[in-house]
């Protein structure tokens, strides 16, 4: 029997070995492509969160402050006044609510902003709500009761309050290397000056 010798052809270490690196070196560009895509999409996610925040907070508080008709904290004109800093919650009557006199407080409580609803009254007629700073027959004040309170917004690093005619509020909000400065003002146009 005669064995025929063929000459067959096939790749070489060389060949394989340089496939497999080009291979492994495309692979390694998409992988890392993808995460930095990834990571994009993070910081952009969490930017939109903490600026829907900030927002859903601002208009909520901006449509109740326009309605007040008293602002019961004590603000300061500006800013800068030394020795009285600007105010970090902000507690006012409710515009909307006109058959009772109820107010409203917002404030911040471990990253988040809280909005509670409450009333005034005297021991002597606890059914009936009193204006803040109203007094009873002996001169005392009159004792609050929270009938509703929840979160309104998360991831907020610093609130601040003040103005007079103009309320101003100045948020800032965080979420891990994610930061956001929001300021507005505005304006009571039911308020008494």
């Amino acid at each position: 029997m005669l064995k025929v010798l063929r000459k067959e052809k096939g790749f070489t270490l060389t060949e394989i070995i340089s496939v497999l690196g080009l291979t492994l070196l495309v692979t390694m560009l998409i992988y890392n492509i993808f995460l930095i895509s990834q990571e994009s999409f993070g910081v952009g996610d969490r930017h939109l969160e903490i600026s829907q925040n900030g927002r859903v907070f601002l208009d909520r508080l901006s449509r109740e402050l326009r309605q007040t008709q008293e602002i019961v904290t004590s603000l300061p004109e500006t800013k800068d006044v030394e020795g009285f800093p600007p105010a970090e919650e902000l507690e006012f009557q409710d515009g909307h609510n006109i058959s009772d006199i109820q107010y409203i407080r917002y404030y911040q409580d471990n990253g988040q902003i809280k909005r509670q609803e409450k009333y005034y009254y005297f021991f002597s007629e606890p059914d009936t709500h009193v204006y803040w700073n109203s007094e009873d027959e002996l001169g005392g004040n009159p004792e609050s009761l929270v009938t509703e309170e929840r979160p309104i917004a998360e991831y907020i690093n610093g609130l601040n309050f003040y103005g007079s005619s103009i309320t101003y509020i100045d948020v800032r909000l965080a979420k891990q290397d994610s930061l956001l400065h929001i300021f507005t003002g505005v304006w009571g146009r039911n308020t008494r000056l």
